[in-house]
């Protein structure tokens, strides 16, 4: 090890961190990873241990306490402020007023901002879910329909003052019911130009978890190919490299892996399989196709 971090980009190459974060997050687990000495043999080095989680990531070694000890710092769960910042985050960088976007897979629903980093996460065993979705079973979705996830009030958009105070939304796929707080793009190819115009709006924005996921997929190649672990242990290997990704992002590695140009639309596929229709697509009554987005 100690030879291998003389040569940064080889220990990347192995780690996926400079040497210098890697030595930063050792320090971080190793209360929760430090084994007792006995008599009987010694214990492989906190150091060892996270090494092995990272390269060997079925052997679970370390991931949950990289989760436990860079969770609340790099992924807390999101204040009202915190929702406004990512919602002019994405104003500002992609055109789309009061929302981050949302993705789910078969195994685990997200939310991202506008740098690419994961903002929540829910984690969940495939096969666990009813027919009401990925989304409406997970924990974000059940806090959406409550109320309780510390969303903003309604705000009105730049330039549409006239419609009146909007709903923070989460931009999604068809995949997704549409409901107030759910955006998602117009289905069918007779659509009006107001309508494209919408879908691209939409869909411009919702490319960022795309590419969010095609980072963690090039920084964690496990995810072209099927795991071959339990459920469990995919639980928090996955939470891991979630975490990991922010944790990279907000200590410098920020362009290393990362499959678009910031800015740009120029975007690669993710490598990551998609998920089916979640749930019923009936729009509700309070959801919202705003006028403002079809203003060209």
């Amino acid at each position: 090890m100690p030879d291998l971090k003389k040569d940064p980009e080889k220990f990347r190459a192995y780690f996926h961190l400079s040497p210098e974060l890697f030595s930063k997050l050792v320090t971080m687990v190793t209360p929760a990873t430090e084994k007792i000495h006995t008599n009987r043999r010694e214990p492989i080095t906190s150091e060892e241990r996270l090494a092995i989680s990272i390269i060997f990531y079925w052997k679970n070694c370390g991931s949950q306490a990289i989760w436990d000890v860079l969770q609340p710092e790099y992924m807390p769960e999101p204040t009202m402020d915190d929702w406004k910042s990512i919602a002019e985050g994405f104003q500002a960088r992609w055109n789309f007023p009061n929302s981050p976007p949302s993705s789910g897979s078969k195994y685990f629903t997200s939310v991202v901002d506008a740098n690419y980093m994961f903002r929540v996460i829910d984690v969940d065993g495939y096969g666990r879910n009813s027919d009401g979705g990925i989304l409406s079973e997970s924990l974000l979705g059940k806090r959406l329909r409550a109320g309780t996830l510390s969303l903003p009030e309604d705000t009105s958009l730049q330039g549409a003052e006239d419609l009146g105070p909007m709903p923070h939304v989460l931009v999604a796929d068809e995949a997704f019911p549409l409901q107030r707080h759910i955006m998602r793009p117009y289905r069918g190819r007779h659509l009006q130009r107001k309508q494209k115009v919408y879908n691209y709006r939409l869909s411009r924005a919702r490319r960022i978890v795309e590419s969010t996921f095609g980072v963690l997929s090039t920084q964690w190649r496990m995810y072209r190919r099927v795991l071959g672990i339990c459920p469990r242990k995919a639980d928090s290997v996955v939470k891991a490299t979630c975490v990991l990704q922010n944790y990279m992002r907000q200590n410098g590695e920020v362009e290393r892996g990362m499959s678009v140009s910031p800015g740009t639309d120029n975007i690669r596929d993710a490598g990551l399989e998609p998920i089916t229709q979640t749930g019923s697509n009936n729009s509700s009554r309070e959801s919202w196709f705003s006028p403002a987005l079809n203003r060209v």
